[in-house]
């Protein structure tokens, strides 16, 4: 005889099997691997460690492996970046995470690191005591133009005067720089600071500047400012991929683009006229930021895989036209010769420029 369960019992019975082949089959949705985002990873291409001013890229992904990296918002040490790129400039650890949809990230740590194959790009420095009255000087200035068509890796100075001439820039902090350096006669023309350019009528020959730029520098410069009205505020970092001793930064505010009349005593040069309407006088030096011949940077400072820091501050006068100020910066050795050299527009921030 067969029994037969409630129809209540039954119903109930059912429902269970249903129930747990369903569960069986399925699983739940919050089951790893299941078809729900739950967690999101981030990776960096070709490991956590590079050399400083290699640029890693970052990969998002969920756990069910998609990737959504355009999706995310990647964030380096709590700062958001554009794209999924970054290239450290300082060396260090940088903390690295994602966003995207809320979802839990472990975060992960990169290391920009430094060895004794990290180079910089290498400039150097053209000096030329100068002034609009001075006929021969026109020689110093077309060898500065002669030289930019050769190689833009060259930082120039135009220190205009003596103080008494008609020469509109002549300063008392040109005269200092004369005095520093000893100047009785114009044009004199220096390169790096202690070799002299001798004066011929040769504005051609560019040998002796070239010889002097080498593939490469151990030495970084890199510049940043702004300035409020007329207050100017500057860090100039400087980093070392060697060790070095006796070492010394200098920097000054040079003005671009100054218009003026130029006398020409040499009738190869400018068409031959004796007086050059409206030249255009470049990087003309207007002052010092440092001590004129550089502060002392501590040996400390200088050793192997080292990054020096140095905060300027200057009140610009009401003369300068700020849109053509810049901070050129200089690394002197302890004879006063000048190791590499860097310029850059005020209110501008530049990076390390890595070889």
């Amino acid at each position: 005889m067969k029994k037969y369960l409630p129809f209540n019992k039954v119903t109930a019975f059912i429902f269970l099997v249903i129930s747990f082949f369903l569960v069986s089959c399925a699983g739940s949705e919050s089951d790893e691997g299941d078809g729900i985002a739950t967690f999101l990873t981030i990776s960096s291409d070709g490991g956590n460690e590079k050399l400083l001013g290699k640029t890693f890229t970052f990969t998002v992904k969920d756990n069910l492996n998609n990737n959504i990296t355009a999706q995310s918002t990647i964030f380096v040490n709590n700062q958001p970046i554009t794209g999924n790129t970054f290239t450290p400039t300082t060396k260090g650890n940088y903390n690295i995470k994602a966003e995207y949809k809320n979802l839990p990230i472990n975060p992960i740590t990169v290391s920009a690191v430094v060895n004794e194959g990290t180079n910089f790009k290498h400039r150097i420095l053209y000096e030329e005591f100068t002034g609009t009255w001075c006929g021969y000087c026109t020689i110093g200035l077309a060898r500065h133009e002669q030289l930019l068509l050769q190689t833009q890796d060259v930082v120039f100075m135009g220190v205009h005067g003596p103080q008494g001439s008609p020469d509109p820039w002549a300063s008392a902090a040109g005269t200092e720089m004369q005095v520093f350096k000893n100047v009785a006669e114009w044009p004199t023309m220096y390169l790096n600071r202690t070799t002299i350019w001798p004066y011929d009528s040769n504005y051609t020959n560019m040998s002796l500047p070239l010889s002097m730029l080498n593939a490469s520098s151990k030495i970084g410069i890199k510049i940043s400012s702004s300035f409020s009205g007329n207050n100017l505020s500057a860090n100039v970092k400087v980093f070392f991929a060697k060790d070095y001793n006796n070492l010394k930064l200098a920097a000054y505010i040079v003005e671009d683009n100054l218009v003026h009349n130029q006398k020409n005593y040499n009738s190869n040069l400018y068409g031959g006229v004796e007086t050059i309407v409206n030249f255009v006088h470049h990087n003309v030096y207007r002052d010092k930021l440092t001590a004129i011949g550089g502060d002392a940077v501590a040996n400390t400072s200088s050793a192997f895989s080292s990054e020096f820091s140095k905060d300027l501050q200057y009140t610009i006068p009401a003369a300068y036209n700020k849109t053509n100020l810049k901070i050129v910066v200089m690394v002197l050795d302890g004879n006063g010769t000048v190791l590499n050299v860097r310029e850059e527009h005020i209110g501008n921030e530049n990076q390390y420029e890595f070889l």
